[in-house]
């Protein structure tokens, strides 16, 4: 996948911007709160129609602005795209692709995120390890999204009934009613998530090994409070689902919430047979992330033929040269790749001199040249 050219008019503290980019590597310079993270966080909009640091689209429109326009020219392995995402402070959303309107975001181009807030998903709390395994099968299946839908509505219609006061035998009779739906979406999540997560455990301990020069094993799996095991089929999760809910329901009456479901599942984390959760130091955590990224790439192209984009925000600050060094290894002229940093903490020459720059100011993007005298917003540099 290559993204050739994004326009962006009204978005975030953008006013009107268009950026060529290089089909490998792009490293995007620039002081704090600038604008680089809004230009990686409109990229990856294309690839879901979502945000990847908030839930309220509203707050991508820029200030005393009605909407958002992004633009964007990519090519993948069925063609090439002319792709238009306007969104309004109404919440209308339009969106075309090559000239024709869509009903929904076609899910062609595919996307990656690695940054900083990623390093809590060790130690922080299980809600960070769910999101981080919906948000990326979500890519590679696209049913998932439309079942982890309709899951979190059932869910909270659940939740309400759960918190009334009504008599016993009418809240067990309406109780049963949502479980069949409960059960259906539920067990269709639990069912990619485990398919998933063997598939990126296998990766991750690979890549780990090789990036700890086979001193460390790294162990991925997935937790249900169903007590399921990692080979079951749906019909045997289903069975598991609804036989676990009965045995649960007097606790959910007396707790008046589900207990039960993918919503309380986890990822757990083991290194050398140990929870990193407990016991990972900062820099088994920070090899742990970079593994399971570089994981998901490879899941991605496995699914779809070809590698996602990948958007590096403010890593390399976070990472040592031992690791910075893997990972440029690991995607050097097979992902496009856009790099995010401070003109403080600039790349070294073998990254950036290769690469296209650009320097961001107060919402505008300028082309440079690394290590050379550059002219950008009538300055000199």
């Amino acid at each position: 996948m290559q993204l050739k050219k994004i326009s962006l008019t009204s978005f975030r503290n953008y006013n009107k911007v268009e950026v060529l980019f290089d089909p490998f590597l792009n490293i995007l310079l620039g002081d704090n709160a600038q604008g680089k993270t809004n230009l990686l966080e409109s990229i990856f909009y294309l690839s879901g129609g979502s945000s990847n640091r908030t839930f309220q689209d509203k707050e991508l429109i820029k200030w005393e602005k009605d909407s958002f326009t992004i633009s964007a020219l990519f090519e993948t392995r069925k063609g090439n795209y002319n792709l238009q995402i306007l969104k309004s402070l109404d919440g209308k959303k339009d969106i075309k692709v090559n000239g024709i309107e869509q009903k929904g975001l076609p899910q062609v181009l595919k996307a990656v995120v690695f940054s900083p807030d990623d390093l809590n998903l060790v130690k922080g709390a299980p809600s960070l390890r769910r999101n981080f395994i919906d948000r990326e099968i979500s890519q590679i299946y696209s049913l998932y999204g439309y079942n982890l839908v309709n899951y979190n509505k059932i869910l909270r219609q659940r939740n309400k009934l759960l918190k009334l006061n009504i008599d016993r035998n009418k809240l067990m009779k309406n109780l049963e009613a949502w479980n069949d739906q409960l059960i259906e979406y539920g067990s269709f999540i639990i069912l990619k998530r485990l398919e998933v997560v063997k598939k990126l455990a296998m990766l991750s301990r690979l890549i780990y090994r090789r990036l700890t020069d086979n001193q460390e094993n790294l162990d991925v799996s997935y937790y249900s409070n169903l007590k399921i095991d990692k080979d079951f089929t749906i019909d045997q999760i289903k069975d598991a689902y609804f036989n676990t809910l009965t045995k649960k329901r007097e606790e959910e009456v007396k707790n008046r919430t589900t207990l039960l479901g993918p919503h309380r599942d986890d990822l757990i984390i083991s290194i050398n047979n140990k929870q990193a959760r407990n016991y990972a130091s900062q820099g088994q955590q920070r090899s742990c992330i970079l593994a399971l990224k570089l994981s998901i790439i490879e899941l991605i192209k496995a699914q779809y033929g070809e590698y996602p984009l990948l958007l590096l925000d403010d890593v390399f600050s976070e990472l040592d040269r031992k690791r910075r060094d893997f990972l440029i290894k690991e995607i050097k002229s097979s992902v496009q790749t856009f790099i995010t940093s401070t003109r403080e903490n600039n790349l070294n020459e073998e990254i950036a001199y290769p690469a296209k720059n650009f320097l961001i100011k107060k919402g505008e993007c300028c082309p440079i040249s690394y290590g050379e005298d550059n002219e950008c917003f009538g300055e000199n540099l």
